[in-house]
């Protein structure tokens, strides 16, 4: 079988930028000028983590106390359709970030995970609500 260097170069180079960890493109609303672009490059890295392979939006970012930031994302399900914002509350020092449960998330005190989603909830409720 005969090679072809520039197929296989294309392939490797593909290969490598969908390897790489995983980033939300932008911030949909222009909201990120609120916040400043490095803090912004850095939610969108932190959204990225944990969201990249749903083609997440981020919109409505703002400051709140102490550095923290708010915001919402809205990502695609199993079908590839949007579900609709939610949103979230990140502390870029501590690279903490939080997207606010859903109710079902929250019917079970006695589930694994039921704190950390409640503490997200209270952190959303308390620095992103006005």
């Amino acid at each position: 079988m005969t090679g072809c260097p520039g197929l296989v170069a294309g392939a490797l180079l593909l290969l490598a930028a969908l390897s790489g960890p995983a980033r939300a493109q932008r911030v949909e609303d222009g909201s990120d000028a609120v916040i400043g672009k490095a803090v912004a490059a850095t939610i969108l890295g932190m959204v990225g983590e944990r969201f990249g392979a749903l083609d997440p939006k981020v919109t409505a970012l703002r400051k709140a106390e102490g550095g923290w930031i708010c915001g919402s994302v809205n990502v695609k399900n199993r079908d590839g359709l949007y579900i609709g914002e939610r949103g979230f509350v990140a502390d870029p020092s501590s690279a903490f970030f939080g997207r606010v449960p859903e109710g079902p998330e929250l019917l079970n005190p006695r589930a694994e995970g039921f704190q950390a989603l409640e503490r997200t909830r209270q952190l959303y409720f308390t620095m992103c609500l006005d």
